[in-house]
Order: structure tokens, then sequence, then C-alpha cells
């Protein structure tokens, strides 16, 4: 939490002082900044996030795959300038086409992984059923069992000999 606070405290005061440069920018400068600096949040809150083992590294890729995306894009527009010549678009369709087919992907790749999980917990409970009904059987076959006779058998009982 401390560090969270610090990290607003640093970016409210870096704000503060880009403030009157960004007043001045261009609209697609102010664009850039605010990418840059969503990006440095996507990095930061993902690397904190597998620091505190919240997040598994197999996922932190697809976040960290995200920042370097939008840092490459904040760097040099230049690339979102040919996708969008490409594809015959206007500046801010392509950046939403960019962000939907993101989206699109990270919605795919988490029902995956999502499916992977419901395979695993159906597996998981097919077991604990199995394991239950042994468990029901043991206690039937031990509560209809006749009490062991006292002939034969020492302090440990019948299997010490064995």
């Amino acid at each position: 939490m401390k560090k969270l606070l610090l990290f607003l405290a640093v970016l409210a005061a870096g704000v503060y002082f880009a403030w009157p440069w960004l007043a001045a920018a261009s609209q697609l400068m102010r664009i850039r900044v605010l990418m840059g600096a969503v990006s440095a949040v996507v990095f930061l809150i993902t690397l904190l996030a597998i620091r505190g083992y919240k997040l598994r590294e197999k996922y932190a890729v697809l976040w960290l795959a995200t920042a370097v995306m939008i840092t490459m894009v904040a760097l040099f527009p230049q690339l979102v300038d040919v996708t969008r010549k490409w594809f015959g678009m206007q500046y801010v369709t392509s950046v939403v086409a960019v962000v939907f087919i993101f989206l699109v992907l990270v919605s795919f790749h988490f029902s995956i992984a999502l499916s992977a999980l419901n395979d695993k917990a159906a597996a998981t409970a097919s077991r604990c059923a199995i394991l239950e009904a042994r468990i029901h059987e043991l206690e039937r076959r031990l509560g209809a069992a006749p009490p062991a006779s006292k002939k034969g058998t020492d302090e440990h009982g019948p299997a010490a000999g064995r």
C-alpha cells in the first residue's frame, strides 16, 4: 500500500510539473504522453503483482507484452501511421481497432485458461467422489466386520505377526 501511495504521489508531482508543457502540446503529443504513462503503469502493476505472487508468470507475459506494445506506439507513432495507411483508417479508428483486437486476444486467452481450470475442477471433483465412495465402502466393511476374538491375539492385534 505504501508503494502505491508513493507511486501516486510521484505521478501527481509529474503531472503537476508537466502540466504547462502538456497544455501547450498538440493533441497527438498529449495522447502519446498518456499512452506512455499507461504503459508505465501497466508495467509497474504487472511487476508488483508478480512479485507479490498475485499473478502467475504465464499471464504476466501477456500484460508485459501489452506494456511493450503501448510503449512502442507511444515512442514510434509512425507504426500507427503505417498500419492506418495499410487499412485506410483514420488515426483514432486505427487505435480503437488495435485496442479491440488486443481485447479479443485477451478474452480468447482467458477463455482458454478458464476452460483448462474447469476441466481440472471436474477431474478433481470426480476423484473426490471416487475417494468418498471408497471411504464409505471401507466404513461399511469395518462396521459390518465382527469384532476380533481375544484368542490368539497379543496386545497389538491379530495382524501383529504378519
